[in-house]
């Protein structure tokens, strides 16, 4: 079974992926598989942006490319149809890997829908939590995050789950407001339903 995992910024699907690790799942998380797909695809992005971006040590300097690209939907747009494609292919193949394996994978990826993963789906879990929630945990977690930066990233993220419930796949929401022990509850009782 392949399980996908969403929800905005700050939501807390980074903490019920960690939960649901400690389960019977394989939890495959793209952000950080975007850190691979700049390197398996530097040679695009030196293309689509020029040398400037790249680090002394060769690799692509993601300091550099990230101002870049998000202050330009063009460039943006760019950069995730040359890292996308890469990260969803790697994605689906670890799931498939971990099928064979007989584990249960979970695709934790804020851009589930965008990304082309729901059509891949058998179940849905969305974590949802409250703006002043979610603002709080971003200027907590989050060096140099200000109200105007997270209101930009919520922006951002207004398409976010708004395609699930018509997906045709079960979707299980967890509210994620009240502190751990909450949320620790829901995923067991969702690791039972699931």
């Amino acid at each position: 079974m392949i399980i996908g995992l969403t929800g905005k910024s700050c939501a807390g699907k980074d903490a019920v992926a960690a939960l649901l690790d400690k389960k019977r799942f394989e939890v495959i998380d793209v952000d950080k598989l975007g850190h691979d797909a700049l390197a398996m695809n530097k040679d695009k992005l030196v293309e689509a942006f020029g040398d400037g971006i790249i680090a002394q040590d060769g690799s692509v300097d993601r300091k550099i490319l990230g101002p870049l690209v998000f202050s330009d939907p063009d460039k943006l747009g760019t950069l995730n149809s040359i890292t996308h494609p890469w990260m969803h292919d790697e994605a689906m193949r670890r799931a498939e890997e971990a099928e064979r394996e007989g584990k249960d994978a979970v695709i934790n990826a804020a851009l589930l829908e965008s990304m082309g993963f729901v059509e891949s789906c058998d179940r849905i879990i969305l974590v949802v939590a409250g703006y002043e929630t979610r603002l709080k945990r971003a200027l907590q977690r989050d060096s140099g995050m200000t109200e105007e930066k997270f209101r930009d990233r919520t922006m951002a993220q207004n398409d976010v789950g708004l395609s699930l419930f018509d997906s045709g796949r079960p979707v299980f929401t967890i509210i994620n407001d009240e502190g751990f022990d909450s949320l620790s509850r829901q995923v067991m009782f969702l690791c039972d339903r699931l």
